[in-house]
């Protein structure tokens, strides 16, 4: 089901359309503020929550239980790290593998979120474990 279009929701999809750093919903909210659009913070979450269930944003929850939003566009999928929460979008391909999993699966949406640590961070690490 499609919500509705307003200006607050017209507002929250440029916003995230012309970002690519998977921002929050208290930044997208701070944008508004700082641009005079008339739009609470809670219109912002319920905004973003429909256009999760819409298929038009994904939701990446990071180690430290923070959401984050992006826009869908393209195949990537998102590779996050446990240590400094920061989120890497990397391009997805067809991969043969993958292709033969989902044989028989009619794909809607796409959203692959992988968990690990960045390779700045495992060197961070590396160095304090000596």
């Amino acid at each position: 089901m499609l919500t509705r279009k307003t200006k607050q929701k017209e507002f929250v999809i440029e916003n995230l359309k012309k970002r690519f750093d998977h921002p929050t919903a208290l930044q997208i909210y701070n944008d508004a503020k700082d641009q005079k659009i008339g739009i609470g913070e809670v219109s912002i979450y319920r905004i973003l929550n429909n256009l999760v269930k819409e298929g038009a944003v994904c939701k990446i929850v990071t180690k430290d239980n923070v959401a984050h939003y992006d826009f869908v566009r393209g195949n990537h999928i998102h590779l996050v790290c446990n240590n400094c929460n920061q989120i890497f979008d990397k391009e997805f391909g067809s991969d043969e593998k993958l292709s033969k999993i989902i044989k028989d699966f009619h794909i809607s949406i796409q959203d692959i979120v992988l968990y690990g640590c960045c390779n700045d961070c495992a060197k961070t690490l590396k160095k304090t474990d000596k």
